[in-house]
């Protein structure tokens, strides 16, 4: 039961973000830093209850990398990347590094596929053009659940 309640705070927090994103492009910074909060709350208290200190370690380390790699896209992408998508990582690397930390790069790699579908569909079918913002939020959302779920 406590196994599954990072991945409930994954889902809800990730949904509301993603439709947030979807309608204005900003991902918040209160909800984001609410989510850090909750997320890593509930892996503390679940890593001290079932002595698993090492899986909490092993959460904030995926949370720093995930981020690191974020953080470095968005300081190469020109302006076409926002500073929310970093935030917004930290809180989805502490739920992958929780349910499946080598998967971490696997995550970031299926969101910029998800994201570039989705784009080169919309140019193909004339609904949106090569200079149409694009949320990343959803994507990252959908490809860290996946690979928390497909792991869980």
């Amino acid at each position: 039961m406590l196994e599954n309640l990072p991945l409930a705070v994954l889902i809800l927090f990730g949904l509301w973000l993603s439709i947030i994103d979807i309608r204005s492009h900003r991902l918040p910074n209160q909800v984001v830093a609410a989510m850090t909060l909750i997320s890593f709350s509930l892996q503390a208290l679940i890593a001290v209850i079932q002595s698993q200190m090492d899986r909490l370690i092993s959460a904030l380390a995926t949370a720093l990398a995930t981020t690191l790699v974020y953080l470095l896209l968005y300081m190469c992408s020109r302006g076409s990347m926002g500073m929310g998508d970093v935030k917004f990582a930290f809180p989805l690397g502490l739920a992958i590094g929780w349910y499946n930390p080598e998967q971490w790069l696997s995550a970031i790699f299926l969101t910029f596929c998800l994201a570039g579908i989705v784009a080169l569909t919309g140019i193909a079918l004339k609904r949106t053009s090569w200079k149409s913002a694009l949320a990343l939020g959803p994507y990252m959302f959908i490809a860290s659940g996946f690979v928390c779920v497909i792991s869980n």
